[in-house]
């Protein structure tokens, strides 16, 4: 099993995207944040063998943030010692991490991160490689993984750069993308 980390930032206004807010207002960042972060976690439903954890900033929005999030994502959840499972997903929000074979980081504001794309680069993990980076096009990196088995750091994949939305130019972009529609429709859900 793997574990797939976002760190995830209450979406209050003026409480994410500081940059994009200083060009669109603090409300309209907002809600572009919860518009990229539905539209990455559902491009993820399907992920297997993979555990979703959202890593609550602050420490006390979990609960905001699994109210606000999860009936987004589906109409009904079980819940089993903290891990919420439904058809397709399942998703917790903090713990230990020594259960899991591998252990990746993807930054929530990468709308073209996919089920299948995370597949990929983690398909060979369990065989060898031993750690895998996506770089973003922006710079930094929009995904990273490790194998706990790792004993050397120089055997890594290097996946193709893609966007992240940070700044208004970069939602524009995203607008216009292979996920401009299904970015569009998270948005005006989001308006509700």
């Amino acid at each position: 099993m793997r574990l797939l980390v976002f760190p995830i930032h209450e979406p209050l206004p003026g409480g994410v995207l500081h940059d994009m807010a200083a060009e669109v207002g603090g409300t309209e960042s907002a809600r572009r944040y919860r518009a990229v972060a539905l539209t990455t976690l559902r491009q993820l439903r399907g992920l297997t063998d993979t555990r979703i954890r959202l890593a609550c900033q602050p420490d006390d929005a979990e609960e905001a943030i699994r109210f606000w999030l999860l009936p987004k994502l589906a109409d009904r959840w079980m819940q089993d010692d903290g891990v919420f499972r439904c058809d397709g997903w399942e998703i917790d929000f903090g713990g230990s991490d020594e259960e899991f074979e591998v252990v990746a980081e993807a930054d929530l504001m990468c709308p073209g991160l996919g089920a299948r794309w995370v597949h990929t680069a983690l398909l060979g993990m369990e065989r060898g490689r031993h750690r895998v980076r996506g770089p973003a096009e922006q710079g930094g990196d929009y995904f990273t993984a490790t194998a706990h088995a790792a004993a050397n750091e120089a055997d890594e994949t290097l996946l193709p750069a893609l966007p992240v939305v940070r700044l208004a130019a970069d939602w524009v972009s995203a607008l216009d993308g292979p996920l401009g529609r299904s970015l569009k429709r998270a948005w005006e859900e989001e308006q509700r």
